[in-house]
Order: structure tokens, then sequence, then C-alpha cells
């Protein structure tokens, strides 16, 4: 037998142990999404008991065109979230609007990236300020921070310059059997909670978006939270598989076995019938271009046996590894229905 790279041995065992839960053509479709979330939702595993909601708002501050709130919420017995609300100045006493959990990628400064609280000089950090770009065209904005990024990132010092933020958290939260993945969700979840006590927000009209691990953030809360209305996920059209072949994802981003029952295209699946925005950038370098319309195909294919294909729109620019919010912006105007200014 040859010596194998362990690129070698995780390709050869996938291939003999294929996902054994992806949806076949003329089965129960409804049903595959019923058996297919909750098993999916098995592989979060354990996560603390949510608290009821309480939030404090730790400094307001005024911005340009709009008033940020950092926030403090709590989440569970043991952690606290620190999130950014960000309103319009121009919301007349009374008036209500739809409100669009915004989630941040590796941006350089976390949700100060994607808020335009840092970052602003710089034109490239700036054109990925699409936190901000949404509540100056009128949305309610609340960003939660992610472990490892501004806001919840005292460990980082233990962590040290080479070695990867993401990666190091999952080794430590693995040892008690706790997924990032789930504790982000539940995070997310949080922030919902917390737009929805805000009365200034239109109750049944939540969006969410994010872009790269955002994205993949905005695909898992879209999959397990009805609450969200529309959805924009962007920078994350690629497979768990592929990504394994490459040792190329950071370990926050999945489940423990997801490869034993699907992969993207299924999870995607998930969030029909609710109107979902995928976007991909043709310089993506972290995108595959066969995987990406494979994962197309597998999406417009559960949308078309819902009969909701016109609640589905794929966006491939012509941009690299970023989310263009001026063509997520038309999209959430349309399905949540904001009033026009």
């Amino acid at each position: 037998m040859k010596n194998l790279s362990f690129i070698d041995f995780i390709e050869s065992y996938g291939a003999k142990n294929q996902p054994k839960m992806i949806y076949r053509e003329g089965s129960d479709f409804k049903q595959w999404q019923h058996d297919f979330r909750h098993q999916i939702r098995e592989l979060l595993g354990p996560r603390p008991e949510r608290l009821p909601l309480a939030v404090e708002t730790v400094e307001v501050t005024p911005a340009d065109g709009h008033t940020r709130h950092l926030l403090r919420i709590a989440v569970n017995e043991f952690s606290q979230l620190y999130a950014y609300l960000l309103v319009p100045d121009d919301l007349a006493p009374g008036e209500q609007r739809p409100g669009v959990v915004i989630l941040h990628g590796h941006a350089k400064y976390g949700i100060d990236s994607i808020c335009g609280v840092q970052g602003r000089d710089d034109y490239e950090e700036h054109r990925r300020a699409y936190g901000l770009q949404a509540v100056q065209s009128g949305f309610i904005v609340l960003s939660p921070a992610w472990w490892g990024w501004t806001g919840r990132d005292e460990h980082l010092g233990q962590v040290g310059g080479k070695r990867d933020r993401c990666n190091v958290i999952q080794m430590a939260a693995s040892m008690y059997g706790l997924n990032i993945t789930a504790l982000h969700v539940q995070d997310g979840m949080a922030a919902i909670d917390t737009l929805l006590s805000r009365p200034e927000v239109t109750p049944d009209m939540i969006g969410c978006m994010g872009n790269s691990y955002g994205g993949r953030m905005a695909m898992w809360l879209s999959i397990f939270d009805e609450r969200i209305k529309a959805s924009v996920v962007a920078g994350c059209m690629n497979t768990f598989r592929e990504r394994s072949l490459k040792l190329g994802s950071c370990a926050i981003q999945y489940p423990f076995g997801i490869l034993q029952y699907g992969d993207v295209p299924e999870l995607f699946s998930l969030i029909a019938p609710q109107p979902l925005q995928l976007q991909a950038g043709q310089l993506d370098s972290l995108i595959t271009p066969a995987d990406r319309d494979a994962i197309l195909k597998t999406v417009e294919a559960a949308y078309r046996e819902l009969d909701r294909l016109d609640d589905f729109q794929y966006i491939l620019h012509e941009d690299g590894h970023i989310l263009l919010w001026e063509q997520a912006k038309p999209f959430l105007e349309t399905h949540l229905r904001l009033p026009a200014r």
C-alpha cells in the first residue's frame, strides 16, 4: 500500500461513505426537509439553556444618519452577546420598519467593520460595511459579535499570532462536547429576540444577511429560525467536502459529522420556501465554479419542488469575496416590505 497523505485518506473515505440523506427525486420533499433538519439539529449537540431575554444598553452614539446602540444581551448563564443596534434617524414617532440581523465574517474588525465603526478610511474595508449600508437604506439593524472578534475577543492573547482563532476555540469546545456553530446559532436567535423586542421593528418582517462566515451563519440561522422572512447569503457557495479536501475550512462552520448526511446544497434546500438570495463572485478564490453551479442546480430544484422559484434569486457578480449591497437591497426591500421613504 502506498503512503497516503491525510487528504488521500479523507478523499477515499468520503467516496466510500457518501452522505445518506440526499434528497431523491420523486420522494416527499417536505418530509425530506423535516427529517434532514431534525438530523442536523441532532448533530448540533448540547447547548446551555437560554436565559429569558435581558438587554443592557452599554453605549449610545450618534452616527452618520443613524444612532448606534452598543448592547449586551444575556444568552445563557455562561455567555453574554455584544451587538450593535443601528436605528435610522428619520424614523417617525411610532413608526415601525423591518429589522435585519447582519452577520459578520472574518472581517478585520468584526461588527466594527460591517457597521462602519472602524475601517471607513480603507476603501476595500468600507465596501464591506453592509450593516452600515442597510441602516442608511432605512432598515433597523442588529449585528451580533461572534466569539473571537471585537467585543468577545479577550481570549485572543492566548491564541497566538500563528494559530487560527476559529480552530482553537472549537478544539477547546470539543472537549466539552460543544459545537461553536450551535453556540453561534443560539447567539443569532438571541439577536432576533432582541430585534423583536424593539417597538420600532415590524414584528413579522425580520431579515438575515451575511458574507463569508457571516453568510454561512446566515444559512444556519435561516435553517433553524422560522422568524426570518428573507435571507441574503454571500461568499459561501462552496461545499464542505471541497473544503475538507483542501484542508481549507475553519472548524466553527459546521456541526460534527455533517458529511454523513448531506452537504451545503442540501442545507440551502432546507431554507426553501423562505425567500433567499444567493450571491457569488466570479473572482472569489474560495468558491469552485463547479461546486457553485451544482449548489445552484440543487437549490433551484428545491424551490421549484415547492412551486416557489420566484422567491429564489441567484446573483453571480463580477467581483470577489464580497456581498454587494446594491444587489441585496431591492431583494430585502421587496420581501420585507420596507416602506417607501
